[in-house]
């Protein structure tokens, strides 16, 4: 039954994506708001959380050349031609199809307002038209999930209504998968499907041509090859996990940089994915796992990941990618290691002890430099535990098991940062703009 939990919650929770997530899941909502009206739009409004304003801000969307914002992002869902709205939305990007969202910016028809009180992932988009038609949409809690559409004030669905939707459902796989004892998964893992295991390891291999794309000059910042400088010049070692930091930054600088090409995702963003996989492909290549235990390391690790989602919300102050992602890392490297669920709660409280309260302060290349953090503590939590170090259960905030250390740091992200994400938004609005 643990076993079949799992498949469910990580067969909806590891998907391909393009772009960073939450501007894509604004232009959803834009998307399908302006399909519900029938002439040209003349303004949209947008009401956004604290969240998703942030992590929606500043990051580069891809096919743009590097262009960012969230009036960019509502726009260019506007235009989309794309029959299947998910987060692949923005592919196969054109001329044509940019330089109409451009000039919809430019003509200021994009207002954005916070929506008070909501935290986590919301955004309401209004569209109206030349002809005064109106066309609402709302997603929350996940990045595709609609609660609510409405056409000219009528409602013409919502998730009181109709609660089958796949991302509706997600999140309660989430909340199930956190129910069960994770000493039935750990023992059972070897259980997986192949379908899984297939579907994992081809998001290795899709992570790892982001990966190479920003090594090759898709990434801003460069991080990626000024790692590998220092590694060839000694001075970095030339190890298992300043190769896995190289790559990893390497990819989430290309992505955060606007990278036309797709990644797999964990828990609804693709650098969690990007921080689970090629971390466990360079610690699998190098102690020579094969490709089963990889696989059923990647399971272990996502599936950590979204406990910890459940647990803290699919937003917060919390950097998720190092948080959320980093100790699922921890605990996936611990089983490639040959570690037992005794040593892989100790690697995880290792983890919790150490890296816990780093904040997210929205999506950006910069990204790329907390994912450093991430796989530099989720590789010496593991290894050190894995030698014998295990962090008493009285010290701060680590639990008496696994399942009560990954609850522990959501309540630490929600309620106990949410003060915190509106003070990281407020100085973040409070920077002059650069163009």
């Amino acid at each position: 039954m643990s076993i079949e939990q799992l498949e469910k919650t990580l067969k909806l929770d590891i998907k391909v994506a393009l772009g960073c997530t939450e501007p894509v899941s604004i232009a959803l909502a834009a998307c399908k708001a302006s399909r519900l009206v029938s002439s040209a739009i003349k303004r949209i409004n947008l009401k956004l959380s604290t969240n998703l304003l942030k992590n929606a801000m500043e990051v580069g969307i891809p096919g743009t050349g590097g262009q960012r914002g969230i009036p960019l992002a509502t726009a260019l869902g506007c235009f989309a031609k794309k029959q299947t709205l998910d987060l692949t939305l923005l592919e196969n990007m054109n001329d044509e199809w940019l330089a109409n969202a451009r000039t919809f910016v430019e003509q200021d028809l994009v207002s954005i307002d916070l929506e008070p009180g909501k935290h986590g992932l919301f955004v309401d988009a209004l569209v109206e038209d030349d002809k005064n038609n109106t066309g609402r949409c709302i997603i929350e809690g996940s990045h595709e999930n609609c609660t609510l559409l409405e056409q000219n004030g009528a409602t013409i669905f919502s998730s009181n209504i109709s609660e089958n939707s796949a991302s509706d459902e997600l999140l309660k796989q989430r909340q199930a998968l956190a129910s069960v004892s994770f000493s039935t998964i750990w023992d059972n893992i070897a259980g997986i499907s192949d379908d899984l295991r297939s579907h994992m390891l081809n998001g290795v291999k899709m992570n790892l041509k982001v990966a190479e794309a920003g090594l090759h000059k898709e990434g801003f910042l460069r991080i990626g090859n000024i790692y590998n400088e220092l590694i060839n010049e000694g001075w970095l070692g030339d190890d298992v996990i300043n190769k896995a930091k190289a790559l990893t930054s390497a990819a989430v600088d290309a992505r955060m940089s606007g990278c036309s090409l797709p990644v797999m995702t964990s828990a609804g963003s693709g650098n969690q994915g990007i921080t689970i996989s090629l971390p466990l492909h360079v610690l699998a290549n190098h102690i020579k796992a094969d490709q089963k235990r990889l696989a059923e390391a990647l399971a272990i690790s996502h599936g950590i990941t979204s406990i910890l989602k459940y647990h803290s919300g699919t937003l917060s102050a919390m950097c998720g990618c190092v948080v959320c992602s980093g100790t699922g890392l921890t605990a996936g490297a611990t089983y490639l290691l040959g570690g037992s669920l005794e040593t892989a709660t100790a690697a995880v409280n290792n983890m919790v002890g150490s890296i816990t309260g780093i904040i997210c302060d929205g999506a950006k290349v910069g990204c790329s430099i907390k994912l450093i953090c991430a796989v530099d503590s989720a590789f010496q939590a593991a290894m050190m535990a894995m030698r014998g170090l295990k962090l008493p259960t009285t010290n701060g905030v680590l639990g008496e098991n696994l399942e009560s250390s990954l609850a522990n740091i959501g309540l630490i992200a929600a309620p106990g940062m949410i003060g915190t994400d509106d003070q990281i938004l407020a100085i973040m609005l409070g920077k002059p703009i650069k163009e």
